[in-house]
This record gives structure tokens, sequence and C-alpha cells, in this order.
């Protein structure tokens, strides 16, 4: 059975799921770079936390924006619509930053770190497939396309 955390469509639930996953990952491995400049220590892994949940709402919200967006009617009221999302999202974000950096309970730094996640990601995406293309098409293999 799916899990029901949030629904929006099948692309879009798989597209946050992949971007968790990865997330999880990378915060383990941050983690564990971390360990021989701080030790273990309890604010990293707080201020990944606080840093992943804040990417984690901000994609949430903007998922649900860009769907609903559509229903507005016209043009503008989607844009006003999308822009009002952008304001919620970004003081979402400001607001986990202002904490990280406030708070010495969370490393700043690695509260940080996650909200970049998205970025370097679905970059790097952008990034294999384009070297895949230029090697196969480098030794012999037609584009599908020609």
């Amino acid at each position: 059975m799916k899990n029901k955390l949030f629904h929006f469509n099948d692309d879009i639930d798989s597209s946050i799921w992949w971007l968790l996953k990865r997330a999880a990952i990378a915060d383990a491995v941050i983690f564990l770079l971390c360990i021989p400049l701080y030790g273990i220590s309890v604010e990293i892994a707080l201020g990944l936390l606080l840093g992943t949940a804040a990417m984690t709402v901000n994609m949430l919200l903007l998922a649900y924006s860009v769907i609903h967006s559509v229903d507005r009617g016209s043009e503008k009221r989607a844009k006003r619509y999308m822009f009002s999302f952008y304001l919620i999202r970004f003081t979402i974000m400001g607001a986990a930053l202002a904490a990280g950096f406030t708070f010495s309970i969370f490393n700043s730094v690695c509260t940080f770190i996650p909200l970049l996640y998205p970025k370097v990601f679905y970059t790097s995406i952008g990034v294999k497939d384009e070297v895949k293309f230029r090697l196969e098409n480098k030794f012999g293999k037609k584009d599908k396309k020609n």
C-alpha cells in the first residue's frame, strides 16, 4: 500500500520521495564527514534535521501551490497565488535559517546545507543525462530522435 503522508499525484509524490531518500543519505554522509571536525555532536544532527525539515516543507508547499494555482481561473490570479506561496516558503526557510544561526542547539552550517539539496540533486540528474547523451553519441550510437 502506498504511503499516504501526502498525496498530490503519482509523479509529484514519487519525485518528493526520491528527494527525501537522497536527503536522508546526504544527511548521514554529512554527519559522518563532520565527525572528524566536531566529534559526534547533537548540534550537527539537529541542524541537519531542521534544514531537511525546512526543505521538505518547502517542496511540499511548492507542489501544493503548483497544482492548485491552475485552479485560480485567470493567469493574474494564478500568479498572485504562486507569489503568495513563494513568500510563505521564503518565510519558512528564513525562519529555519534564523533558528539555526540563533540557537546554539543547531549547527548553523548544517542547517543551511539541506536547503541546497533540491538544487544539487536535480542538477546532478541533468548533468548525468547530458554526459550519458554525449558519450552515447561520441561512440557511434545515434540519437533516437533522428
